[in-house]
């Protein structure tokens, strides 16, 4: 029997299951809304079966007052000498008087029961409407909550399968994090050495840049003793052209020509444009401005930005097209002079710049402000 009932499908069980939850469903609905009723279903039936036996009792009276009122009819002389059976007939009189009040009470209260049952069963089959609402959306509610638990689950696996790949990327970035602190160390290291090396080709430079000036000097020495010995006079083509160069006019600015306010603080830069009457100015509002300067007076021509720091410098070009303006965010920045457009704009070295200086001995010397030493020197031009 146990494997029998093993091999019952479990379809036929929750069928089985189904009906009987339906029926004991329907006993709880009977029980609920007919037991309150019982009571005057009853009182309904006694009065059904007391109208019954009034109506009765009301024919048996109609037949006999009937039955009277011939035998009154065929024998009036001799009724009127029977006083007992006026009196019954009066009697039954009142009682059929009496069984007619009762009759319409009865009948009213028939009547206001069966109204009454009427209502009642209006409100139950509102009842059976609402219920079966209530079953159709608690199955749709169902639906709902099979939907949102499916859609849980998805999520859940989702949200798995993300932590595993935010995992993944963790341990990704870990380690390239490590392959560029490795790279940069590499990289620190290998700028150690090139500085090691700039620096040894700067001190040989440096010496045999001394060497040469000590030759120098020694053959300048040679030929100034040599000088120094020659009595030969002077040529009178060579005083001529030292007194013309001494005898050249020469004019020294006396009062101002125009004054003007060109930016919000400090002016660190002013250019004459080479072809026209236009005057470049750079200053510490991160602005270059270009002026007009006619009859005496200023008007602005125009304001070229882009700079992140104070403008240093500025200069044109042989066309007087383009200007060069170098700021103190470590970059320097072309612009058309026509349209005021930033043309070009060199990246910035993030510090990593050297100052180059000449000087009388024929070198160019590069200094690295950060490093506080001399990175190159070479000699480009004769003496």
């Amino acid at each position: 029997m146990t494997s029998n009932e093993a091999g019952v499908p479990h379809a036929a069980r929750e069928d089985v299951n189904w009906r009987k939850d339906l029926i004991s469903q329907l006993r709880e609905r009977n029980k609920s809304q007919t037991n309150c009723f019982a009571d005057l279903i009853s009182l309904h039936n006694r009065l059904f079966e007391n109208a019954n036996t009034l109506r009765n009792a009301n024919m048996q009276l109609t037949i006999a007052n009937e039955t009277l009122r011939r035998e009154a009819a065929n024998g009036a002389i001799g009724m009127g000498g029977n006083p007992d059976l006026e009196g019954r007939l009066l009697k039954q009189a009142e009682e059929l008087a009496m069984l007619h009040k009762r009759k319409g009470e009865h009948t009213q209260q028939i009547v206001d029961l069966n109204n009454k049952l009427q209502a009642m069963t209006k409100e139950f089959q509102a009842k059976e409407i609402s219920l079966a609402e209530s079953l159709e959306a608690n199955a749709n509610l169902r639906l709902e909550i099979n939907k949102c638990n499916g859609k849980e689950k998805e999520l859940e696996s989702i949200n798995q399968m993300l932590k595993d790949e935010h995992q993944a990327l963790q341990l990704a970035f870990a380690s390239l994090e490590e392959k560029l602190r490795k790279t940069q160390e590499e990289n620190r290291q290998l700028i150690e050495r090139l500085i090691k090396y700039k620096a040894r080709d700067a001190e040989k430079m440096n010496e045999e840049n001394d060497n040469f000036l000590r030759k120098r000097q020694a053959r300048m020495q040679k030929e100034l003793e040599d000088a120094a010995r020659d009595t030969r006079p002077v040529s009178p083509d060579r005083s001529s052209l030292t007194e013309g160069i001494a005898g050249l006019p020469t004019a020294v600015p006396t009062n101002v020509s125009v004054t003007f306010s060109a930016h919000e603080g400090e002016v660190y830069a002013v250019k004459w444009s080479p072809t026209d009457r236009i005057v470049a100015t750079g200053g510490a509002d991160r602005k270059v401005k270009l002026w007009n300067i006619t009859k005496g007076t200023s008007e602005s021509k125009g304001i070229l930005v882009g700079s992140n720091a104070g403008v240093m410098s500025v200069d044109f070009d042989s066309t007087g097209t383009l200007i060069l303006g170098a700021s103190n965010d470590y970059a320097s920045r072309v612009w058309t002079v026509n349209d005021l457009r930033l043309k070009v704009r060199p990246e910035s070295r993030n510090g990593n710049e050297s100052l180059v200086s000449g000087k009388l001995d024929c070198r160019c010397i590069a200094t690295s402000p950060k490093m506080g030493k001399n990175v190159t020197a070479k000699t480009h031009y004769p003496a």
